[in-house]
């Protein structure tokens, strides 16, 4: 790998920043005050990128880009309309000709309060605040998360039917600030679920990111398309299995990545 590509591709790490992984996200829907109040839930992501999109959208070569993350997602319904979010997380970054990079990622902290809701759905405003983990100033595979973020969020789920089964869709956009150089984010990330049988949910996930323009210094405009499948089985009555698979469909100024993910959710 020659060195001008080696550093396209930090630059792409740059850019890209992580993927918006959303399948920890709650895929409950539930409004029932009588039902399980919390909720836990461990991701483990293992994604690998030997390509890149360049500035036109067009597929090139790139230094392989590998990371392991780990996201724990805990949320607590403190009223039937507010429920606490908690979501730390711990990752590895290797970038082939570059330093490795291990430790904590961001850590987020927020809430959700649904302002509207009737039997088959509800709306909701989120907002939280993104704290940066440990990082070093010299690791360029750590640029792009060491400052805070603020992310406002705009919520809606539904519930479906499908014939005698049942199902759900869940659509979020947010509009993310960024501290220091850079660009802030807009995301849009639209979730279909379907349930063939009460102890089984299959989920279909969009999830994009398009920067608000550039940013500054080596911060130009990107933007990053990603789908994820996944199934997840209750094998007792508060925990389920979740296993999955993510790659990234389109982009520019981003990384091509392909990957996998499996998670254990626990309720209380």
């Amino acid at each position: 790998m020659t060195g001008k590509t080696c550093a396209f591709a930090f630059a792409l790490a740059f850019l890209a920043g992580p993927a918006p992984l959303m399948a920890q996200e709650s895929m409950s829907g539930d409004v029932d005050p009588q039902a399980d109040r919390g909720q836990v839930i461990a991701t483990l992501y293992y994604s690998n990128s030997s390509k890149g999109y360049d500035r036109d959208g067009n597929t090139i070569d790139i230094a392989d880009y590998e990371k392991v993350e780990l996201f724990l997602l805990a949320e607590y319904a403190v009223t039937p309309d507010l429920t606490l979010i908690f979501k730390p997380s711990f990752r590895s970054v290797t970038v082939q000709g570059g330093d490795d990079d291990r430790g904590l990622g961001y850590t987020d902290i927020g809430g959700r309060y649904r302002f509207a809701e009737n039997q088959d759905g509800w709306l909701a405003a989120e907002a939280s605040v993104r704290i940066p983990g440990v990082s070093r100033d010299d690791n360029l595979a750590q640029v792009g998360s060491t400052d805070a973020e603020y992310d406002l969020r705009l919520r809606g789920f539904h519930n479906l039917a499908f014939g005698s089964d049942s199902g759900f869709i869940d659509a979020q956009a947010s509009y993310r600030l960024r501290a220091g150089d850079p660009p802030n984010e807009f995301h849009a990330d639209l979730t279909l679920g379907y349930r063939p049988d009460p102890d089984i949910l299959l989920m279909a996930q969009s999830l994009n990111t398009i920067s608000d323009g550039a940013g500054r210094g080596i911060f130009d405009e990107y933007r990053y398309h990603n789908i994820q499948l996944s199934g997840v089985y209750t094998v007792a009555p508060a925990v389920a299995l979740q296993f999955g698979v993510m790659g990234t469909l389109g982009g520019e100024n981003a990384l091509c990545e392909r990957g996998l993910f499996g998670g254990v959710w626990v309720s209380f």
